[in-house]
């Protein structure tokens, strides 16, 4: 198992080089890598946005709307499901391009939308792109990424989602004052500069993960890829041979498909339990719908009025979450995650009772400042912390399917809370 201070491959790394840098080329790797995660988040925001004024356009009711929200990660859970399947047999790097494909599929269906059932076709495709997409990112940053290092560079994808969730709210905002059917088209339109960049990066620049291509018997150019990624002072040699072995122990648990999570022994549960759980309760919180649902949260409370203010406010819920999760990123090695997860659980649980409480007694100011505590204390700790622990905390011979299973998990809660957020409310 592979601890906050473990390297999964990086066996003799010492307390001096794990404090140097990693090389340059690292950084460009998972920046570009990320911007499939600033692709996830702009179509958080901007949903916000959309299904509110799509409600407006094609007078739908709550429990639409909440179908509308629900439906992309319902199908998010589906290509949670499928995303082992186009890993291990594309590559991280092909399986980026294939989502991004469908993604902006996806988005022309929502954007020539004519009716209702035409937006439920087009987030069928941009929900299985999501469930694809967030399941490799940080697989694939956790891959390439030096073992020292993993910890910040994974959690630049969150950084990623976050800014793509302001960049979202931002275009809300731009387009809020178009006329009626002309303002919810625009909002997504802004989005598909992301998903083609990434197609062609994926397949020009991206460099394919040293572990697949160790899966595949391609040992040399697995050995370039970690020459680039690691200092001239490490050896290869030593980093290889471990990419080795843990490919050889996953080809034995190959053949045994998901009996390995279906019927794991007793070390392997515990890391299931783990991983798994913390996936869930990453979404139990009601993060997404939150966000999702954040102007008419606003609006219910009174805080302002016009859809333009209401696109402002999540404008800054958007800065305070991306601002949060930078802060974060700067303690997560240094203090490990267990703290971090703990003070975040305990910060949100707080908060969401401060906004019950607001919401009963009439209290605005409460409601916001439960509001943004609870998006602070969530951007601090279980946000980055999920998904860098579930990349940890699985043994290489399960990880692409447990991350299939934990990202599945994660969007079917998801997607339970944002259909019956408004019904319930």
């Amino acid at each position: 198992m592979a601890s906050e201070t473990t390297p999964l491959i990086d066996g003799n790394t010492s307390p001096k080089k794990a404090g140097r840098p990693p090389p340059p080329y690292v950084y460009a790797v998972a920046g570009i890598a990320t911007i499939n995660s600033v692709n996830l988040g702009f179509d958080i925001g901007v949903s916000s946005g959309v299904g509110l004024l799509i409600q407006e356009d094609m007078h739908l009711s709550n429990w639409e709307l909440g179908l509308f929200m629900g439906s992309i990660h319902a199908m998010a859970a589906v290509g949670s499901m499928l995303s082992h399947y186009f890993c291990d047999r594309l590559g991280r790097c092909r399986t980026f391009t294939l989502s991004q494909v469908i993604f902006l599929m996806g988005m022309c269906l929502l954007v020539t939308s004519k009716g209702f059932t035409q937006v439920l076709i087009s987030r069928i495709f941009t929900g299985f792109a999501i469930g694809v997409a967030m399941a490799i990112d940080p697989l694939y940053i956790s891959e390439v990424a030096p073992a020292s290092h993993r910890g910040l560079l994974t959690t630049l994808s969150e950084i990623a989602i976050n800014f793509g969730i302001l960049l979202g709210f931002t275009a809300n905002w731009v387009f809020a004052d178009l006329p009626a059917g002309v303002n919810w088209r625009m909002m997504p339109i802004c989005g598909s500069f992301g998903p083609s960049a990434m197609i062609i990066l994926s397949l020009t620049v991206m460099p394919e993960s040293p572990r697949w291509l160790v899966a595949q018997g391609r040992d040399n150019e697995a050995e370039g890829i970690l020459r680039d990624t690691h200092h001239a002072s490490e050896d290869t040699n030593i980093l290889l041979n471990g990419i080795k072995h843990e490919a050889e122990e996953e080809a034995k648990f190959a053949r045994l498909g998901w009996q390995p999570l279906l019927q794991p022994d007793a070390q392997t549960r515990w890391m299931m339990i783990v991983g798994i759980g913390v996936a869930v309760a990453q979404q139990i919180t009601g993060i997404d719908s939150v966000v999702v649902y954040s102007p008419r949260i606003f609006k219910q409370a009174g805080v302002v009025k016009s859809d333009a203010d209401l696109f402002a406010a999540t404008v800054c819920l958007g800065i305070i979450k991306t601002l949060c999760i930078a802060v974060s990123a700067c303690f997560l090695d240094k203090f490990g995650r267990r703290p971090l997860l703990l003070l975040s659980m305990a910060g949100i649980a707080t908060c969401q009772t401060t906004m019950s409480i607001g919401f009963a007694t009439g209290r605005k100011l409460v409601v916001v400042i439960g509001m943004l505590g609870f998006i602070a204390f969530f951007s601090f700790g279980i946000g980055p912390i999920c998904w860098l622990l579930t990349s940890e905390v699985f043994p290489t011979n399960i990880r692409a399917k447990a991350m299939s299973m934990a990202t599945t998990l994660n969007r079917l809660t998801s997607a339970t809370v944002a259909l019956t957020f408004l019904p319930l409310s």
